[in-house]
């Protein structure tokens, strides 16, 4: 197993990365303050999910073929570009529809349950975002080897051990900004403020898309 210190090196590096601005803090940006903290909360799940994906298909070798194969990376690349740059579309029709000022069902919105398929469908959502992005797999891909402890447990336990911190880091952090989004959700709301979150969202989105063409592949 992974020394307490580098344990601890690991988390301060995924901490980092995690509380840096990109598409999954956007996204929360644009479906927070429109579908309640339920949405918000279900999109985080779905980042966490595809957290542990990365990791354990990194462990098993397919991160690796991404990461080597120009075709195979190339293909995730612009997936992921596509789906973020129409998530980015979605967020301005939106602004412009003046759709997330209508009334959104009030269970939603209050934060109590929502029905199950919508929080599915902002599970999926946040999956996607996250599982489509090449950047996590070269991650995982160029900071294993240094973790891992060989000979100590098996590969699998130690890769999906930091996989796990990894996640619960980002379930805090997001999980942290649903709150604080779905605290500020009135003020929020009030029209001028909500077009320039959704619009910068919507911008941002479709920006880190067209970025996420261009990344290149590990040499």
């Amino acid at each position: 197993m992974p020394t307490p210190d580098a344990i601890l090196a690991f988390a301060v590096i995924v901490t980092l990365i995690v509380t840096s601005p990109g598409p999954n803090l956007f996204l929360l940006l644009r479906t927070t303050p429109t579908f309640g903290r339920s949405a918000g909360l279900a999109n985080t799940i779905g980042f966490c999910a595809a957290i542990l994906s990365h990791a354990f298909l990194s462990l098993i070798g397919v991160g690796a073929v991404i990461a080597t194969s120009a075709l195979a990376f190339s293909i995730l690349k612009v997936v992921g570009a596509i789906y973020l740059i129409w998530l980015g579309i979605k967020a301005l029709r939106s602004t412009w529809k003046g759709e997330g000022l209508m009334p959104v069902n009030t269970s939603t919105a209050s934060g109590a349950p929502a029905p199950l398929r919508r929080l599915g469908l902002r599970f999926a959502e946040g999956y996607m975002t996250n599982i489509l992005n090449p950047k996590p797999a070269l991650f995982y891909l160029a900071v294993f080897p240094q973790f891992i402890a060989v000979g100590s447990l098996p590969i699998l336990v130690q890769g999906m051990a930091l996989g796990t911190i990894h996640a619960v880091i980002a379930l805090l952090w997001y999980g942290v900004v649903v709150l604080g989004i779905g605290t500020v959700a009135r003020m929020i709301k009030r029209p001028v403020i909500w077009r320039w979150i959704q619009t910068t969202s919507g911008v941002m989105l479709i920006s880190l898309g067209g970025r996420l063409l261009f990344v290149r592949q590990a040499a």
